[in-house]
């Protein structure tokens, strides 16, 4: 790994998430390939992450997590993903969705405290079901087309869920639903353990495959009263999205900068190990070209990351703006994506061929690394509202 400028100035605090992350990436990289290959979730490293309540990197200390904040979650996450992107966006999963409702307050206090708990007291993993494919993205509007009926002592749910990273592994979800006869929206926390819960092996993506991003399928699951979280009006803004997206939008943006900062490495090793003949026993690394087409790399790398830490530090030292953030963090977030995939075209331009053999790991980085492309926002939307930023 090259020595890393940008975690100098890091106080004790954060270099110890920096090693969390580092730790956890070397448990997993060794068969982080071969669960690419097999499209296989892989089940085997989860007790670790459980022992080092990883899971509960977001959750606040008083609660028994991590008490990370948004930077110092960012700068485990950007480890993790070096060592395994499909793993790394699985655990980002837990730690956007309860950084978030936690930091934004978009629960009652009781709620937040009692699946805080849950989540460190249990081996418990869980994401956000939302997607739908009627309706594509949430974050575009509209009523869920799976619904939540009332019956006694609780709901009764239906309705399938997409893309759901980590749905075999998950233990839990929080599910969106439209309350039936209304036009009301809820979450509920679903044990998917439970009957009427199915898993369906649909994820056949070339990317991210070992995060298994497979159907939820919902027939007549009987929820709780309790566990019914939250309930929206139509009309009423979410107050879920009152933290401006950040706490999704930089998490994966560490994710994928995380992979391209391990494909960084795979081309500068490369470079330093290939003395092909026609050179004399030199390395390739001791060529100009090489070393600019290098240099290109990890200036992609710089400037994505710099903004994406200094993005993150503004969000956390000056809570009183986080409201006029949000065409802020969306470039960070479009900045870094872009930057990330170039990153690692030009770590295979350094390597040639060699590049799309699964040897290097190299093809995967590029195939993992363009699933940042399709995570809201896009680099148009982020252009437009940080254009429209400037003329308000």
């Amino acid at each position: 790994m090259a020595i890393d400028v940008l975690h100098a100035g890091l106080t004790e605090r954060q270099q110890a998430f920096v090693a969390l992350g580092r730790e956890m990436a070397a448990l997993v990289k060794p068969t982080a390939a071969q669960h690419d290959q097999a499209a296989s979730f892989p089940f085997q490293h989860l007790p670790a992450f459980f022992a080092a309540r990883y899971q509960a990197l977001s959750i606040p200390t008083e609660f028994g997590g991590l008490g990370a904040s948004l930077f110092e979650a960012i700068l485990a996450q950007e480890q993790l993903a070096y060592g395994d992107g499909s793993i790394a966006l699985v655990m980002a999963m837990p730690i956007h969705v309860l950084g978030g409702i936690i930091e934004g307050r978009a629960w009652q206090p009781s709620q937040i405290e009692r699946l805080s708990r849950l989540v460190v007291e249990q081996p418990i993993l869980l994401n956000s079901a939302a997607s739908e494919r009627e309706m594509g993205s949430p974050a575009r509007g509209g009523l869920f087309a799976t619904t939540a009926q009332p019956v006694a002592g609780g709901w009764l749910l239906n309705g399938r869920k997409i893309y759901t990273t980590g749905a075999p592994a998950l233990t839990h979800a929080l599910i969106s639903a439209t309350i039936v006869d209304t036009s009301d929206t809820a979450i509920f926390l679903v044990d998917l353990t439970q009957a009427g819960v199915t898993i369906e092996p649909t994820w056949h993506g070339t990317a991210m495959r070992a995060a298994r991003n497979d159907d939820i399928v919902l027939e007549d699951v009987v929820v709780a009263e309790q566990n019914l979280l939250q309930r929206r009006q139509a009309g009423l803004v979410d107050p879920s999205r009152s933290n401006a997206g950040a706490w999704f939008q930089l998490t994966m943006a560490a994710v994928y900068l995380g992979i391209a900062q391990a494909a960084r490495d795979v081309a500068s090793n490369y470079a330093r190990e290939r003395r092909p003949t026609a050179l004399a026993g030199k390395a390739i690394s001791e060529l100009e070209s090489i070393q600019r087409q290098l240099g290109k790399v990890e200036q992609l790398l710089l400037s994505a990351r710099s903004l994406l830490y200094q993005t993150a530090q503004i969000w956390q030292q000056a809570p009183a703006e986080r409201g006029k953030l949000r065409a802020l963090i969306a470039t960070t977030k479009a900045t870094a994506i872009e930057h990330a995939v170039a990153a690692v075209e030009q770590a295979m331009i350094v390597v040639g061929g060699a590049s799309l053999s699964p040897d290097l790991a190299l093809e995967r980085y590029a195939r993992d690394v363009r699933a940042g492309l399709f995570h809201p926002p896009t680099l148009d939307a982020a252009l437009v509202g940080l254009g429209s930023w400037l003329v308000e």
